[in-house]
């Protein structure tokens, strides 16, 4: 009878597993079974290794993905208390699985997944062929001058606030899952943002709330009194879509961003995207959008020291 067994692939940065041992077992209170976990070859061992996780012998692949699911968050929250980084991605395919020469299938032969997957237990097995994480720019040396030379002769001196965005997105080419690297590009904008004060009128109107505050006897009037004031600025998502438009020109992207920036607030109040987000999809629009935001603030800036020298 065929047993199944859930593998996992994860990330550790930041952190060394003192052994010279190439396997590990960890043993979970029963009746949980043990399992297994498989480091580099002890020479090879850097700051941001591969770890693979085993737990085999269930009975079917429900049993196996049963046991494997709380394992997986275990290892998240491992990180946290370690103080190292442990990424056990979102269960995207890192490489697809080999082909028979054949045609016939072949158990044996399964992909490469970051996180947590479920397979038959072979002899024989082997994980991954070919590797297609991201879409990779092709950079000709032509294209290459011409990046560093359109910054170079700009000659003007960057904001903190604009190094820190820059930073961020070729940062976020290195987030291994794509819901890292969505809130990572989301920050970018926000980074960038201004609030803006509301009008007159508003301001006004938040003022006799202030002061209506002030004759309740209650703890929490200060927290209230606080968050009055604060709505004298318009809120970031609007600062966010404002700046996009200013920078990217027209109101479709002005619009994509609204939607993004909703996926955003779902995913960071529960902890998962809206029902049939294509993260994929919405990552190559955003990043577009991203990058022309970055460049006409730079421009803009430029643009502004002209107007007005010093």
């Amino acid at each position: 009878m065929t047993t199944y067994a859930f593998r996992i692939r994860c990330r550790l940065a930041g952190g060394n597993i003192e052994t010279k041992e190439p396997e590990l077992i960890l043993a979970p209170p029963a009746p949980a079974k043990p399992f297994k976990l498989y480091l580099p070859n002890s020479g090879n061992r850097n700051n941001n290794d591969w770890l693979t996780f085993w737990g085999g012998g269930f009975g079917s692949e429900a049993e196996a993905r049963a046991s494997g699911a709380p394992v997986k968050v275990a290892l998240t929250i491992a990180g946290v208390i370690l103080g190292a980084g442990i990424d056990v991605g979102s269960d995207q395919v890192l490489s697809t699985a080999a082909k028979r020469t054949d045609g016939l299938p072949d158990d044996r032969l399964q992909p490469d997944i970051h996180g947590l997957q479920v397979v038959p237990e072979l002899e024989g097995m082997i994980f991954g062929f070919l590797r297609f994480d991201r879409q990779t720019v092709r950079i000709t040396p032509e294209s290459l001058q011409k990046a560093v030379m359109d910054y170079y002769s700009l000659k003007v001196e960057l904001t903190k606030k604009q190094i820190l965005a820059a930073q961020l997105y070729n940062q976020s080419h290195f987030n291994s899952t794509d819901t890292a690297r969505f809130l990572t590009l989301i920050s970018v904008v926000e980074v960038l943002s201004e609030r803006r004060l509301r009008s007159t009128d508003a301001q006004k109107l938040i003022d006799q709330m202030i002061e209506l505050t002030k004759s309740v006897k209650s703890p929490d009037m200060d927290s209230l009194r606080s968050s009055l004031s604060d709505l004298k600025q318009e809120s970031i998502g609007s600062a966010c879509r404002f700046l996009v438009k200013k920078h990217c020109g027209d109101i479709v992207n002005a619009k994509d961003f609204s939607r993004f920036y909703t996926i955003r607030s779902v995913l960071v109040h529960r902890g998962e995207p809206p029902e049939g987000t294509d993260f994929p999809q919405e990552i190559r629009r955003l990043d577009g959008i991203v990058r022309h935001l970055i460049c006409g603030h730079i421009v803009d800036s430029q643009q502004s020291a002209h107007r007005n020298p010093m």
